[in-house]
């Protein structure tokens, strides 16, 4: 075993970590550490927001299809945080998402716009009786 420490800039404690890597150079394993360490916090993302609690079905290529699914979505929702230059979090970008999915607020209020304008238009044209 081999106990290496590294210093992290952003928090005033090191981080200590313990391997069987005896070949590889410190810096390797704390770059690979972090390469892990980031997959886990992705997944642990996916578990958390994009809810599988449960598999549907019990097959192994229903679980596949369930799980790139939700892999999908969290591209989806990661590339239109990315499009539309959103600050929020990809939790708070799903959240919106979520609410507003079938709504389209720019064509219900160009209907309701053009409908008023017709009614207004049709009761212009309309002979006055009384």
């Amino acid at each position: 075993m081999r106990c290496i420490t590294v210093a992290r800039a952003d928090k005033p404690t090191p981080l200590v970590l313990a391997t069987n890597d005896l070949n590889s150079d410190a810096l390797t394993i704390a770059r690979r550490y972090k390469e892990r360490w980031d997959i886990e916090l992705f997944f642990k993302w996916i578990k958390q927001h994009l809810k599988i609690k449960q598999f549907f079905g019990r097959t192994e290529n229903a679980v596949r299809i369930q799980i790139l699914t939700a892999l999908i979505s969290y591209l989806l929702v990661a590339l239109y945080k990315q499009t539309h230059g959103l600050k929020q979090s990809l939790w708070e970008c799903l959240c919106v998402i979520r609410a507003t999915l079938f709504q389209r607020q720019d064509l219900e209020i160009s209907q309701y716009r053009k409908r008023r304008r017709e009614v207004e238009e049709m009761a212009r044209l309309q002979l006055g009786l009384f």
